[in-house]
């Protein structure tokens, strides 16, 4: 038994990190909060896929935890060289993961977008797809996540040696759970 635990614990930042990169999409997802690390990844994307829409979610409430630097994302993108004609202020605005794929789902019907690609940090991949693929179910759209993984502090091999991880890990796995067992609710505009 101890050696089961030992193993869980070992894998808990990795088994919270996936990429289900797609090819050739049409709009690019910063997800709220974290911009230090998904900015930059977000720009690199931009600059892999020039034709794809940039996308960024605006917090209900922006805070230094949701949107440290909200108002100053487009012009962060424009000096990483993404055109700021490219970048689309979703117009819901959002509170959580969940209010994020819906206000990113309603965008892309609007737009006839089949495959988005969302940007996160590294701990956050594994929650945002399992939203994004519940909340994209039968629309016929395509989307990946990818973590932010050149850009981040995260260490998941080694979640346990550094304070940063170890909350993130904590509050990660609190998340899915919190996720799992509570009723859908509707977007907030």
């Amino acid at each position: 038994m101890a050696a089961l635990t030992l193993l869980v614990l070992k894998t808990a930042g990795t088994t919270l990190v996936v990429d289900t990169r797609i090819d050739a999409p049409q709009a690019l997802l910063s997800l709220g909060s974290h911009e230090w690390e998904r900015l930059p990844a977000l720009a690199d994307e931009a600059h892999r896929w020039p034709g794809a829409a940039v996308f960024l979610t605006q917090p209900l409430v922006p805070t230094p935890h949701s949107c440290h630097d909200c108002p100053n994302r487009p012009q962060r993108l424009a000096a990483l060289g993404v055109d700021r004609s490219r970048v689309v202020l979703l117009s819901h605005r959002v509170s959580n993961t969940r209010d994020e794929a819906l206000a990113a789902r309603d965008e892309c019907v609007r737009r006839g977008i089949r495959r988005l690609l969302v940007v996160s940090s590294p701990y956050h991949t594994l929650r945002s797809r399992r939203v994004f693929e519940r909340t994209f179910q039968g629309t016929g759209i395509s989307v990946g996540v990818i973590p932010a993984t050149a850009y981040s502090p995260a260490d998941p091999d080694r979640w346990w040696m550094g304070a940063y991880d170890r909350a993130y890990v904590r509050y990660e796995w609190a998340a899915l759970v919190y996720d799992a067992i509570r009723p859908a609710t509707p977007l907030r505009n």
